[in-house]
């Protein structure tokens, strides 16, 4: 079997000072509960710092466990992240990418160990990329992957209904995930508008195709309406709050909370044009950062770890809680010593992210005694003869000088050039092929240069092709490839790109980032999706 070759440390970091409430160690409990609220942010949580009172109940029960302030998701889409959850291993690692991979018979999973060491198993999904086709019935005795938007408290229900069907002794696993605050941000009945009491924007339409279509540039949305969506999902994250207290009134009122194991936390957030796109589509802290709480009816009081951590840990660690050898291919590790108390310092202080989409974005976050910085760097892949562009190209150069050359879609465009966030000049670009040469400003090191203009056509809507992007001008000459530096301890947001400031620190973290590569543990396979799912994936908007 292939293995990983990376030569840095791997996984989070583990630091001398771990939980603020030490406690003894934990011992097995009977049950394991594993939640995944399906694209939901950490900092939209109030326990996470989030200015609406979205999430109580959440928020009480994060008092009573471990919660960790600084987990990461390995890749911000629902596929991937929940195969990174279940395997504990980096993307590409188990190299299960959409739209129609499924994880290799090879590589075990965590209801697989969790059903070979003799525990029933029991997993409820919404569907989606969550289902069959896609390898996740494995491992569970019962399981139902039924496509439904804003069901959630159904979703439990069938939970709850597996869980009153156990034997005295039995031990389980039971995984539930839900959609519940995946667009279209459609909150329901008394949350509808709880936190938008005004007139409604002229454009409300969430869907996941439109979101898509906003991303692609073939739609615009204005500032009121992407302030609206974020109003609906947080609403939907209320919603979902009082679900989730019902369901663990339940587990409270049968005397199974004393015994189980409950484990909160989601797969990615959501944009909300923080960084110019909608969804769930690159590799920012509102997409990466999520919540993870654990539960164990053994600890005397809850705790708050500060510690960088990522979702491929969640594997190791609940099998540890369970006392079930874990599978010794895993990357992610145990963060029991985490909950249990201060924990030796471990080498490896880094978290990783990917996605592949319009752009190839990769990211590494480090967290250090100063704090927590991330580094990312983002590729548009073009054609032989040039990339087209939706509008806006931004792009690194150290050329005094830069060569390129430049053709408008369909009719002539105005394109401005902005050297380090300063105008240069406007080009006026016909639809023949012209060159283009700039003098860039005086100065050493690394520049940024944008290229923007104001519309594009979609060729498919022209009646000349197939081609359903929004393009406006394609230009060769230059990779559009840039490198983005954020301290996220000062800026969590990732609002102020730093990188013209921290030279030394970017180049740093750009080596380490080229150190890191994988080899695929075992090839997945590709399955032919049913109807079902499709259909599923269009309404998410994760299909055309």
């Amino acid at each position: 079997m292939a293995r990983f070759i990376i030569t840095l440390p791997l996984a989070a970091v583990l630091l001398a000072s771990a939980c603020s409430a030490p406690g003894p160690a934990l011992g097995p409990t009977r049950g394991y509960i594993l939640i995944s609220l399906d694209t939901l942010g950490a900092r939209h949580l109030g326990a996470y710092g989030a200015e609406r009172e979205t999430s109580p109940f959440f928020d009480s029960l994060a008092a009573t466990g471990t919660l960790f302030e600084r987990a990461f998701v390995q890749y911000p889409s629902t596929l991937v992240s929940h195969v990174s959850m279940f395997t504990g291993l980096y993307p590409q690692e188990h190299g299960v990418y959409p739209p129609s991979s499924s994880l290799s018979p090879q590589i075990p999973s965590l209801p697989e160990l969790f059903q070979g060491a003799d525990f029933r198993t029991a997993g409820h999904t919404e569907a989606g990329y969550v289902s069959k086709d896609f390898g996740f019935h494995r491992g569970f005795d019962e399981f139902e992957a039924r496509a439904s938007s804003g069901q959630a408290p159904l979703t439990l229900k069938r939970g709850l209904s597996f869980l009153r069907g156990l034997r005295d002794d039995d031990r389980f696993f039971l995984f539930l995930h839900t959609y519940a605050v995946h667009d279209p941000y459609s909150p329901t009945g008394e949350y509808d508008r709880r936190y938008w009491p005004d007139d409604l924007p002229e454009e409300t339409n969430s869907s996941g195709p439109f979101l898509r279509d906003v991303n692609m540039g073939r739609h615009q949305v204005p500032p009121e309406t992407v302030a609206y969506y974020r109003a609906q999902y947080d609403a939907e994250i209320r919603q979902l709050d009082d679900a989730l207290a019902a369901f663990v009134g339940e587990l409270r009122a049968s005397g199974l909370m004393e015994e189980t194991t409950l484990v909160i936390t989601s797969d990615h957030g959501e944009e909300f044009q923080q960084h110019g796109k909608l969804a769930h589509n690159q590799v920012y802290p509102e997409t990466l950062h999520v919540p993870l709480l654990i539960v164990h009816p053994e600890q005397q009081q809850g705790g708050r770890v500060p510690e960088l951590i990522q979702s491929i840990d969640l594997a190791p660690t609940l099998l540890e809680l369970a006392g079930i050898p874990g599978s010794p291919s895993m990357s992610g590790e145990s963060l029991v010593p985490l909950m249990i108390g201060p924990a030796p310092a471990r080498a490896g202080r880094i978290a990783y992210a990917e996605v592949f989409d319009q752009e190839n974005q990769k990211t590494l976050i480090e967290a250090s005694d100063d704090g927590l910085t991330q580094y990312l760097t983002s590729l548009v892949i073009g054609e032989p003869d040039g990339t087209w562009v939706t509008r806006r190209a931004a792009f690194d150069t150290d050329e005094p000088r830069l060569e390129l050359e430049l053709v408008s879609f369909h009719e002539p465009r105005e394109v401005s050039v902005d050297v380090d966030g300063e105008p240069l000049t406007t080009l006026t670009v016909g639809t023949g092929w012209q060159p283009v040469s700039l003098e860039l400003p005086a100065g050493e090191g690394r520049r940024r240069v944008v290229l923007t203009t104001a519309g594009c056509s979609v060729p498919m809507w022209l009646g000349l092709g197939a081609d359903t992007r929004c393009l406006s001008f394609k230009l060769k000459g230059a990779e559009l490839r840039r490198s983005e530096l954020y301290d996220l301890a000062a800026d969590p947001d990732a609002a102020a790109d730093i990188s013209g400031e921290r030279a030394a620190q970017l180049e740093e973290l750009a080596e380490d980032l080229r150190r890191y590569r994988w080899q695929v543990r075992a090839a997945p396979t590709q399955e032919q999706l049913s109807d079902e799912t499709v259909e599923s994936l269009k309404a998410l908007g994760y299909l055309n």
